[in-house]
Formats: structure tokens, C-alpha cells, sequence
């Protein structure tokens, strides 16, 4: 668990390096905090909006009226900037223009409340090019007692003179050792249960606290997982029809089909443990009958390429090539499954 104060869970070195800046009064005007879905980057980004305008001796105390308004997302200084609903209704699929300006107009203006004015611009890969090249002016040139947060999974997608212009901060996946004891400490969790949902988590933190306070997440895996196994063990004709279904859930929510191809990936991972040995490391250890089954069918390179075919469909699905070719494609590149 982190120092006191900060709710971040595992990634020590990046809050130590924070901290220390902290400390030191030598942070930056700007930060690009990146990791891999839910691993705990808007977290980070919390801890330090609270950290800077907290009023207590050791940033953030987690107590003061910065930090508790902070937390609660009610602070006038801190403002999180994302895909939120655009005109008439409709969500967004990227950061506009008129964001970024609206962000700039604000910090242009002294803190109302706290010290600092904090962005954060969350799933910054988002950002349209003209919203990246206008938020580029204000990098360049920050305004004083301000501090921007940029969050990505995916700094490639950035513009360079972005990407140059801040700090880094790499947050890697947390060890479920560390994510089981904060959902036993933070939640009151059996450990059992803990280890459980750790397990599934596969490092990330954020999954696990949603999975821990919503039991209608895990059952929604659980029921993702049926369906998997029946694609995988059934006939070309199951794939496509599942492919169909998929494909128009994504298109109209691709956050739909980035899960689920997550839960698709986490499985085949616990495929290759298996065929490696190491079946007490799956995540689904539920589902060792049906790891194993597959595992003696199929060759470690099938596996492999098996995985390899999932997170280029996941990266497709992404970059919005269509949803329902893209895992037609898949299907076909899966190995198919020698029934016993």
C-alpha cells in the first residue's frame, strides 16, 4: 500500500517520484500519466489534484476540505476533461476543440478555490489535431498555478510535441497480492474473495474495486466466459454468428467490444499457463476444465498466435475499422479446437 493519503494502489515508484517533487517544490506544469486501462492513472491524477491544494502537512492528508472536495469531484480548481456528452445528446468519440478552449479560458483566470488549478484530460489519445495543436500553445506556454494531467493508454497516439512537452509517468500492472489487500482493507472483502477478484483483475486496480462493489460485473464475465467457450469449442458457423452480435454491440459502444475481447485475451492467457505448467497462476481458475481441454488440443505457437489475433482485432476496434469484419477476421485466424 502507498504512504498515507494517497489511495493509489501499487505503482510506489511513480508516487514516491511525485511525492519527492512534491516535497521539493520542483513539479512539473505538466504530466503524461500512462498505463493500461484501469491500472489507476485517473487515481494518480486525483491523489496529486488533491496533494496540490491540500491544506494538511503530509500531501494529500486525505482530510482536509481540499482533499474531501477533491475526491468527491466537487473542487472549482480541479476540472476532468474526457469523451462526456457533445451537443444534442451524443456522446463523443473525441476531445473537440471547444474543450481545450474552454479549458484555456478557465485557467487563464487565478484559482477560485485552491492553490492550483488542475486538468485532467482523460483518454488524452482522444484529442482531435486541432484540439492537440491548440492545447500545445498552453503547454508551451502554462499559465502560473496550473498543472495538467494528460491520462493515455496509448502515448503512440499522441502528437510528439505533446508528449515532449510533459513529464513522464509509466504506471505498470499491480501484483494481486497488493490489489487483493486493498479490496480487504478499503472494503471489508473476505480474502478468499479478494484473491478472487485480484485474480480476474489482472493488474488492474480499477477493475477490481468496480468488480468488488458491483457483483453484476463479475456475473456479466462469468456469463462473457460461457459464451467464449462455446465460440471456441464450437463450429465456424457459432464464430460468425457471435462475430454478427459482437461486432453491431461494438459498433454502437465500442467500450462493449474492448471488454470483452479483454475477457477473450485473459482466457487465452490462462490457455498458455496451462500448456506451460503453471495452471495455479490462470486468473479463471473456475474454468480449468475447459483451459485444459483446449491446452492438450493445441500447439503453444497456436495459442500464441491465438492471443496475437485478439489484441489486433481489439487495436482495430479501437482505430474504429469496422467492428464486425475485424472479428470475422479474428474468428477465422482462431485455432480451431480438436473436440476429445
Amino acid at each position: 500500500m502507498n504512504a498515507s493519503g494517497w489511495r493509489t494502489i501499487g505503482n510506489e515508484k511513480a508516487v514516491a517520484a511525485l511525492r519527492r517533487a512534491l516535497d521539493g517544490d520542483r513539479l512539473s506544469h505538466a504530466y503524461l500519466v500512462t498505463g493500461p486501462r484501469h491500472v489507476g492513472k485517473m487515481s494518480l491524477a486525483i491523489d496529486l489534484a488533491a496533494a496540490l491544494n491540500c491544506d494538511g502537512s503530509a500531501r494529500p492528508c486525505g482530510e482536509c476540505k481540499g482533499c474531501d472536495r477533491t475526491r468527491r469531484s466537487i473542487h472549482a480548481g480541479v476540472h476532468v476533461v474526457g469523451l462526456e456528452d457533445g451537443p444534442e445528446g451524443r456522446s463523443r468519440t473525441l476531445i473537440g476543440i471547444d474543450q481545450v478552449r474552454a479549458v484555456q479560458r478557465e485557467t487563464a483566470l487565478a484559482p477560485f478555490e485552491g492553490r492550483f488549478r488542475v486538468v485532467i484530460f482523460d483518454a488524452a489519445e482522444r484529442l482531435s489535431d486541432e484540439a492537440a495543436n491548440s492545447l500545445l500553445k498552453t503547454l508551451e506556454e502554462p499559465p502560473p498555478q496550473v498543472v495538467l494531467l494528460l491520462l493515455t493508454s496509448k502515448p503512440e497516439a499522441l502528437l510528439p510535441t505533446v508528449v515532449s512537452r510533459c513529464q513522464l509517468v509509466e504506471l505498470r500492472p499491480v501484483a494481486g497480492g497488493a490489489i487483493a489487500a486493498a479490496l480487504v482493507d478499503r472494503l471489508g472483502m473476505a480474502a478468499d474473495e479478494a484473491d478472487r477478484i485480484a485474480r480476474l483483475a489482472g493488474g488492474r486496480p480499477g477493475w477490481a474495486i468496480r468488480a468488488a462493489e458491483n457483483p453484476e460485473l463479475l456475473t456479466q464475465t462469468d456469463e462473457k466466459l460461457d459464451i467464449l467457450e462455446e465460440v471456441v469449442l464450437g463450429g465456424m458457423a457459432d464464430r460468425f454468428a457471435h462475430a454478427a452480435k459482437l461486432g453491431s454491440a461494438a459498433d454502437r459502444n465500442r467500450e462493449a467490444g474492448r471488454s470483452e475481447l479483454d475477457v477473450w485475451v485473459g482466457w487465452w492467457r490462462d490457455v498458455m499457463l496451462v500448456k506451460e505448467g503453471l495452471p495455479h497462476l490462470a486468473a479463471n481458475a473456475s474454468r480449468m476444465e475447459s483451459l485444459s481441454s483446449v491446452a492438450d488440443s493445441l500447439t503453444r505457437s497456436q495459442v500464441a498466435g491465438a492471443i496475437s489475433a485478439i489484441r489486433e482485432t481489439k487495436s482495430l476496434i479501437e482505430r474504429n475499422v469496422n467492428p464486425r469484419l475485424s472479428l470475422e477476421v479474428m474468428m477465422l485466424d482462431l485455432p480451431r479446437v480438436r473436440q476429445p
